[in-house]
């Protein structure tokens, strides 16, 4: 855990908008508009997520990806089996790239699945700095259930540490700052070693860590040696994820702590799949499957304003790590206020995860309180009732240990609703918030 991230790490990540096929044009355009729209308000990392070393075939004469290959049916690697910039969406490799996000003052991001390639285990290319090559520490049972591309490491054999060591080397020679680490929770010794090697590299780097399936509880001293953790699977623009969202934050906020941060995964606003166009049957082979890398097609997010409003109030209250990951050139003036919210931003960046401390049919009370100044803090009631209906509540009723004389402010609708002592009785639509700014009377 690198205890100078003081607050939830907060940029941007491609994979919501391009998936794997992020390309040179498309990033500076993306970096461009992170710079003007994000950074000014404490966006730093800009995220390079899946597949940027991916040899992709392409459809019609275009970069677009082939409905042949959802990931890459070949991979750059280096000599010593290490993952490259690929020719076909990098021409001029990454570090033209992150030169620029250092020149704005910002901070860069990489996507790592856990493991070896496949490709330097059946090339047996030899790891950087030993006599021991990539099958000799291949675990070829250990692989990941959604991408190809890598075998897990037996980290019980030599040249495993050596293997993590020269990758993570690699990438802080290159200037990188932030790696999400991907198919990694369910192995807490691989886990360790990229740790390891994060602390022998020489250079400050945030490790997040993603599972793609499940994050178990049983490996929190593993976890902790990082700075966030996915809680959730991916999560998207649909009712099912805010769904699991809440699930999740209920049962990780016992771990969450000032520089461990639970990881509720990307923020889905604006246009999504920007690569991935709805194919026409007649462009299909017969027996291709069309699923591409991400979910669905080509649309702009389909979460209303509600849904919106209560996704973010989310990631504020639970001090999630916020990423955006919609595309950033096409970002609309309400998406973007919601993003930057100074209230939000001060909720989230406070850095105590919300509770839950009161539920009553649909409606839950989730709290966090100001750690800086006394009787101060942050209330949200959520109608979790995904069909048409209200549901009403009064904080009085709620058994919140607060000053009747506490203010009360609505965040979103930027108004006063008095104080706790005035028992307003608050009506919340379906699917809805009221994301309140609480603070006690000044004696």
């Amino acid at each position: 855990m690198n205890q100078f991230l003081r607050y939830p790490p907060a940029g941007w990540n491609s994979f919501d908008s391009f998936g794997g096929y992020l390309h040179e044009e498309a990033a500076f355009a993306q970096l461009e508009a992170f710079a003007s729209k994000l950074a000014p308000h404490g966006y730093e990392y800009f995220v390079v997520d899946i597949g940027w070393y991916g040899e992709y075939e392409f459809k019609n004469g275009s970069n677009l990806p082939s409905p042949r290959t959802k990931h890459a049916l070949d991979i750059k690697l280096d000599e010593y089996g290490r993952p490259l910039p690929s020719v076909c969406y990098w021409p001029n490799g990454l570090q033209p790239l992150i030169d620029k996000v250092h020149e704005l003052g910002l901070k860069f991001g990489i996507h790592m699945m856990r493991g070896i390639p496949r490709k330097a285990v059946e090339q047996k290319l030899p790891v950087l700095g030993t006599g021991i090559s990539a099958d000799q520490i291949a675990d070829t049972s250990s692989t990941c259930k959604w991408c190809h591309y890598n075998y897990g490491i037996d980290m019980s054999r030599e040249g495993a540490q050596a293997y993590y060591d020269s990758v993570v080397a690699m990438l802080a020679e290159w200037g990188v700052d932030f790696i999400k680490y991907d198919d990694i929770t369910a192995y807490p010794e691989e886990i360790e070693a990229v740790s390891d090697a994060i602390d022998k590299c020489g250079r400050p780097m945030a490790l997040s860590l993603s599972h793609g399936g499940e994050s178990h509880a049983e490996f929190i001293s593993a976890y902790r040696r990082a700075d966030m953790l996915r809680i959730t699977k991916d999560i998207w623009d649909d009712q099912d994820s805010i769904r699991r969202s809440f699930n999740a934050w209920l049962y990780w906020s016992r771990y969450a702590e000032p520089g461990f941060w639970i990881d509720l995964d990307m923020i889905p606003f604006g246009e999504l799949q920007t690569m991935s166009p709805e194919p026409e049957p007649d462009d299909l082979p017969d027996g291709v499957n069309a699923e591409l890398c991400g979910l669905g097609w080509k649309r702009k997010c389909e979460l209303g304003l509600n849904h919106r409003r209560s996704f973010i109030t989310q990631r504020a209250l639970a001090c999630s790590p916020l990423f955006h990951g919609g595309d950033l050139t096409t970002l609309s003036d309400e998406d973007l206020n919601l993003l930057v919210h100074p209230k939000m931003l001060a909720c989230n960046r406070n850095g105590i995860c919300g509770r839950l401390v009161y539920m009553v049919g649909d409606a839950q009370v989730w709290q966090a309180e100001n750690r800086s100044v006394r009787g101060a803090g942050w209330l949200a009631v959520f109608n979790r009732n995904p069909a048409h209906g209200h549901e009403s509540i009064r904080l009085s009723h709620t058994g919140l240990r607060l000053s009747p004389r506490t203010r009360l402010w609505d965040i979103w609708h930027e108004r006063s609703i008095g104080t706790l002592g005035d028992k307003p009785k608050l009506t919340v639509e379906s699917d809805a918030v009221v994301f309140i700014e609480y603070e006690g009377a000044m004696d």
